[in-house]
């Protein structure tokens, strides 16, 4: 497959990949498990680097969507094109986790240089991602170990998966079996004991909430009744004209009411107009008298005159003594239908704050009372500051939008995309109202708590599923000694049978064994006490077959003999015109003895009769005198001979044979004629070459081995009608073997066909 076909493949499984990982699943709060690498590796281990490499940075676009960086991109497609340049060498899972060993680096420069998280976060988003990774690769390789998929997948499997050993099977799936149901089971639990710590840490908030929804509202009730009773006493002590007590008696007045009211710091008598009459205490902590002072622009002051009751107003900054928010009660002074005044209670917030302070669990509880504008009356975590704050455009103001009325909830008070996991930032709050005022009572903690939990449980479900996988590991190797031990043995007798020990049986080393193995190995003991009686009646017939050969030829040679004795002194008898016919009956005869001499010498191979009678030869000159000879009586063909002189040790009579055998070959599968080359020349120190070469009908594919044997001419049509017996190439490349040498064909380049013959000079 061309390169440009595996990278569109491994784009195809990298869109795959994509739309697993849109799928991701939610281990634990923040931690999730994509799906997306089983696509990328798959296309790594099938179809190699790029398209491994392609499929990842394909699949990566939603890590790069979900958490707000490249570099979780970055390492998908790394980790493509790593495990995809190793697949020849490696078992995926192997590759994926030597990668995933030399990633600490590229996270510490990314992740913790580049992205600026914090180091915790970074090894956190390291390990999630190399599980993930390894998870992948485990459950690409076990599902390539699946009969059905290798058979379709079959030439894209690369060397590791497709010879893998049972043993190594074994142990993959029962750890990828192992796995998963862990994932699970530390799912469901690790996401009931997020679920039940939000759940404890909602009621803390809930309980410190009522509490302070009591106090406040205790309070405002009872500055409300206060301010209330003097309100009516000032109406009811007016002047006939309409006007209010005397200073004095209303310096009397707001004394007692701060005095009794704990929850007050300051009061006053304030006009129509807003113009304050008197005061309690008299002046400030700088000694300036406060009565006279203009409160006219206050809100409070123009809704009072509204009102009959007592008012409880929006959070404001207070302009006596400190400056500092204030809330105040305040109360109409009416005589019938006549406003005449009002009076003021500033409720003490600084108290107000140390009760919610004293009511928290925890420092990380934070308490919140917001008017109906959403600011801040007081902060249990914040002391009061010079301006009146306000929580409007927020995230908690937003979450509170969304939940509406009184309830549980949480916000991202640092909303990043970037951390892997996000429980670090969450907040979870509860919301109580204070129906008097339309006030809310935030109650609020930080999950780093949570978060804390959350990795705990993150590590502890990594810890069990190693344990898990290690003791799979243990138990799988046992078993599979206990399994591969048995079927090691019929394998062992079966390569002594082989290798010719007829008496090679595997039951008795089996009879310990599974139930299963056992009957394999009865039955090969069955299967191989057949396939020996039968070899023997097949070396039986073989033995007689040779016998029947070696009388036929020598009884052949005798009268063969005797025809080409007379057939010499009848060419001394006639004329030239029958010279020509009898020179044919000469060349007969010479075939005939031929073809009766390879079948003597093809049943003396097969009985281990084939002495040499080596002698000191030049091949060149055997191979000139063979080629000549053949090709000149071939009125076809024509010779191209390249020999240079080349003496060893050889049975000349023996490498005639072959040569003949092969330059005869030539002649006869190239029956339109052409050029017939004969080479010997010089390998090395040591061996000699010989090759015969034609422009013939060439070799099929499965004919290189095949014309080797005894009594083989191939099944092609074009050698139907070209006679032999098919005993020529089986004698010769026993007569090299017995030199110690090697004999091969191959198909030639343009058609035809090569015969090579490799020889020792010595020996």
């Amino acid at each position: 497959m061309g390169i440009w076909k595996r990278i569109g493949g491994g784009a195809l499984l990298g869109l795959g990949g994509l739309l697993l990982n849109l799928a991701e699943v939610e281990i634990l709060p923040g931690v999730h498990l994509l799906l997306g690498p089983w696509m990328v590796l798959m296309a790594a281990v099938l179809l190699g680097p790029a398209a491994g490499g392609v499929a990842g940075a394909l699949s990566g676009v939603r890590t790069w969507w979900l958490w707000g960086h490249p570099w979780g991109w970055l390492n998908m497609a790394l980790e493509g094109l790593f495990v995809g340049a190793l697949r020849r060498r490696l078992m995926p899972i192997s590759s994926d986790g030597l990668f995933w060993a030399l990633s600490p680096a590229y996270f510490l420069l990314t992740y913790g240089f580049m992205a600026e998280l914090p180091l915790e976060a970074t090894v956190v988003s390291g390990v999630k991602q190399a599980v993930n990774g390894l998870l992948a690769a485990l459950t690409v390789q076990v599902t390539l170990l699946v009969p059905g998929i290798r058979r379709r997948l079959g030439p894209w499997l690369p060397a590791p998966v497709a010879a893998i050993s049972m043993g190594r099977a074994f142990a993959l799936s029962f750890t990828l079996g192992a796995i998963i149901p862990m994932l699970v089971v530390g799912m469901v639990e690790g996401r009931a004991r997020y679920d039940t710590a939000v759940r404890h840490v909602e009621e803390e908030n809930l309980q410190v909430a009522r509490a302070v929804v009591r106090e406040i509202e205790r309070r405002i009730e009872h500055s409300s009744h206060a301010v209330a009773q003097l309100s009516r006493l000032l109406g009811d002590r007016s002047r006939p004209q309409g006007a209010l007590p005397n200073p004095a008696f209303l310096e009397d007045g707001l004394d007692s009411l701060v005095t009794y009211s704990p929850e007050v710091i300051y009061a006053y008598v304030g006009s129509p107009e807003g113009r304050a009459l008197a005061f309690s205490p008299r002046s400030d902590a700088e000694g300036r008298v406060l009565a006279g002072s203009d409160f006219s622009d206050r809100e409070y002051v123009r809704k009072v005159r509204q009102s009959r009751v007592p008012l409880i107003s929006d959070v404001f900054l207070g302009r006596v003594g400190e400056r500092a928010p204030l809330v105040a009660t305040v109360g109409p002074i009416r005589e019938g239908d006549r406003y005449l005044g009002y009076v003021l209670a500033a409720l003490d917030l600084p108290k107000m704050r140390a009760y919610a302070r004293a009511q928290t669990h925890t420092q990380k509880q934070r308490v919140r009372v917001l008017d109906a504008r959403k600011r801040v009356v007081f902060d249990s975590q914040q002391e009061s500051t010079g301006n009146v704050d306000s929580i409007e455009g927020s995230p908690l103001a937003d979450a509170l939008d969304k939940l509406g009325g009184a309830g549980a909830s949480s916000y991202q008070q640092r909303p990043d995309s970037r951390l892997l996991i996000r429980t670090g930032s969450a907040h979870l709050f509860c919301v109580r109202r204070v129906e008097q005022v339309g006030w809310r009572v935030v109650v609020e903690q930080s999950a780093a708590l949570l978060q804390h939990d959350v990795e705990q449980t993150y590590a502890g479900l990594l810890v069990t599923v190693g344990g898990a996988v290690a003791v799979t590991l243990i138990v799988s190797l046992l078993l599979v000694r206990t399994v591969l031990a048995p079927v090691r043995r019929v394998a062992e007798a079966a390569l002594r049978l082989a290798s010719g020990d007829r008496l090679a049986r595997a039951e008795e080393a089996t009879r310990d064994a599974p139930r299963e193995l056992h009957e394999l190995a009865r039955t090969f003991d069955q299967m191989a006490a057949q396939l020996s009686r039968q070899m023997e009646t097949i070396e039986a017939a073989s033995r007689e077959k040779d016998v029947f050969l070696s009388i036929a030829s020598h009884e052949l040679r005798t009268p063969l003999t005797a025809i080409k004795v007379q057939v010499a002194l009848l060419r001394r008898s006639v004329g030239e015109e029958q010279s020509a016919r009898v020179d044919l009956f000469d060349r007969q005869i010479d075939r005939l003895t031929r073809l009766v001499n390879q079948l003597l010498d093809a049943s003396q191979l097969g009985s281990g009769k084939l002495p040499l009678q080596c002698t000191r030869i030049d091949l060149a000159e055997v191979a000139r005198r063979v080629a000549e000879a053949l090709v000149g009586a071939s009125p076809r063909h024509t010779l191209q001979l390249e020999v240079s002189p080349l003496v060893g040790a050889f049975d000349e009579m023996r490498i005639e044979q072959v040569l003949h055998n092969l330059v005869a070959n030539a002649i006869k599968y190239s029956p339109s004629g052409g050029v017939i080359e004969v080479r010997v020349r010089r390998l090395s120190e040591r061996e000699a070459e010989i090759e015969v070469a034609d422009r013939g009908i060439g070799l099929g594919a499965e004919d290189r081995e095949q014309l080797f044997g005894r009594f083989e001419r191939g099944e092609r049509q074009e050698v139907a009608n070209i006679s032999g017996l098919g005993v020529g190439l089986y004698v010769s490349r026993e007569i090299i073997r017995r030199h110690n040498g090697t004999i091969s064909l191959r198909q030639r380049e343009g058609g035809g066909a090569v015969a090579t013959v490799v020889l020792p000079l010595e020996r």
